[in-house]
C-alpha cells in the first residue's frame, strides 16, 4: 500500500554500484547499513519489504522481512550463488533460518541458485522472519568454483526497524475503498505522512457505478410494477445510509508482497432475504381492502407500495454476515502502481470474490 528524492537516489546508487562497486576493496569485511565488500564479493541491500504469504501468520512485532540483495563477483573466477549462502544473525549470534515465500507478484523474484561469472552481478530477494525492532547482521560467504580455499565472509548490518510494514496501511486503504464505494461515505483521509500509501481508484466514479448496478439488481425484484430511476435511487441511498449506521466490517491482511496484496474483508450488513416483505404487503391489503376489482392493477400498486416503504424498513433491520461467505471473509486484491495501491475490480476467475463482496453490500442482490 514514496519519496521522489529517495527514488532518484536509489536509481543513482544502483548505477554507481553496477559500474564500480569493486573499487576500494581491501580484503576485509567492511560493514555498513546497505553495502559491504571483500576482495571476492560485494553485497548490497537495495531495499527491504515486509511480506506475508497467504496461510502464514506472525505475532505482534514480528514480520517476514524480504531483502532485495545484489551480489557482485569481484573476481575473475565463476562464483556459485544461492539464497542458502546468505544467513542472518541476531545480536545474540542466533542464526535466523531462510523462509520461502511464494506469490503471484512478478516483480518479487527470490534469489535463485546460479553460477555467477567473474565481474558479473545477480540480485533477488531473501526472506527472514524477524522482530521488527531488532538489529541483525547479514552474512555471505562466496563460493568460488576455481578456488577450494576458505573465502572471506561479507557482513552487512540490517536494522529491521528501518523497513516499513505496509499491512496496516493496506487494511486502512481497503476500509477507505469499501466505505466510499459501498457505503457512500465521503473521503476524509488526509495523512500528514509524506510517504503514506494512497488509493489509486476513482472511488466517486466507482460509487456511482455501484449505485447503478444496485438499482438494476433491485429493479429485477419487481415484476408487476416498473420502478422509475428516481424511485430506485431513493431506495438504494436509504439502504446505504442504513448500512453506514449499522454495518460492521473487519479487515485483515491475507498476503503481501512489494507490489501485490490481498486483504480479507468480513462484513456484517443488511440482508434483503431477511426483510419481512410480507408484513409490508399485508399492510397494503389492510389499507386497501375492497378497493380493487382489477387484480393486475392491485399487484402493481402493491409492489409500488412496498418500494416506497422499504426505506423505513431498512432502519429496523439487524445486520448479519453473508450466508455463503468464507470464514475469513472476501478477498480484496490490490496492486501497487506508481506509488499507489489500486483495488482490482475486474470480473474474472482470479478476482471472483470482488463480485461477491459487491453483492453483500447490495443485501445479497445480484445483477
Amino acid at each position: 500500500m514514496k519519496k521522489k528524492v529517495t527514488t532518484k537516489m536509489l536509481m543513482l546508487g544502483s548505477i554507481l554500484f553496477l559500474a564500480g562497486c569493486s573499487n576500494g576493496g581491501n580484503g576485509g569485511g567492511s560493514n555498513n547499513e546497505s553495502e559491504a565488500q571483500t576482495e571476492d564479493a560485494t553485497i548490497k541491500v537495495n531495499q527491504g519489504d515486509y511480506v506475508l504469504q497467504e496461510g502464514e501468520s506472525v505475532g505482534e512485532n514480528e514480520g517476514y522481512l524480504a531483502l532485495d540483495v545484489a551480489i557482485k563477483n569481484n573476481t575473475k573466477d565463476t562464483m556459485q550463488v544461492s539464497s542458502g549462502d546468505l544467513t542472518l544473525y541476531d545480536e545474540d549470534d542466533n542464526k535466523i533460518a531462510n523462509a520461502d515465500v511464494y506469490t503471484d507478484d512478478e516483480n518479487f523474484e527470490m534469489l535463485n541458485n546460479t553460477n555467477l561469472s567473474g565481474g558479473k552481478n545477480v540480485s533477488g530477494y531473501v526472506v527472514f522472519k524477524v522482530d521488527k525492532d531488532k538489529k541483525y547482521e547479514l552474512h555471505y560467504t562466496p563460493v568460488l568454483a576455481e578456488d577450494s580455499e576458505d573465502q572471506d565472509e561479507v557482513e552487512i548490518d540490517v536494522d529491521a526497524s528501518k523497513y516499513k510494514d505496509a499491512s496496516e496501511e493496506l487494511e486502512t486503504l481497503s476500509e477507505q475503498y469499501v466505505s466510499q464505494v459501498f457505503l457512500a461515505q465521503e473521503n476524509t483521509e488526509d495523512s500528514d505522512e509524506e510517504d503514506a500509501a494512497e488509493l489509486g481508484n476513482d472511488t466517486n466514479d466507482e460509487h456511482q457505478n455501484f449505485n447503478q448496478i444496485f438499482s438494476d439488481a433491485l429493479k429485477k425484484e419487481f415484476y408487476a410494477y416498473s420502478p422509475s430511476a428516481g424511485e430506485l435511487q431513493k431506495a438504494v441511498e436509504a439502504f446505504e445510509k442504513a448500512n453506514q449506521e449499522k454495518a460492521n466490517v473487519e479487515y485483515d491482511i491475507a498476503s503481501l508482497s512489494p507490489n501485490q496484496a490481498t486483504v480479507y474483508v468480513k462484513p456484517e450488513v443488511i440482508d434483503f432475504n431477511k426483510i419481512d416483505f410480507d408484513s409490508i404487503g399485508d399492510q397494503f391489503v389492510d389499507e386497501n381492502e375492497g378497493k380493487y376489482s382489477d387484480y393486475e392493477k392491485a399487484q402493481q400498486d402493491a409492489e409500488k407500495y412496498i418500494l416506497q416503504k422499504l426505506p423505513e424498513k431498512f432502519g429496523d433491520e439487524d445486520v448479519s454476515q453473508p450466508e455463503y461467505m468464507d470464514g475469513n471473509g472476501y478477498k480484496l486484491n490490490l496492486t501497487k502502481e506508481e506509488e499507489q495501491w489500486a483495488v482490482d475490480t475486474s470480473d474474472s476467475n482470479d478476482n471472483y470474490d470482488y463480485k461477491e463482496l459487491e453483492a453483500s453490500f447490495m443485501g445479497g442482490l445480484r445483477e
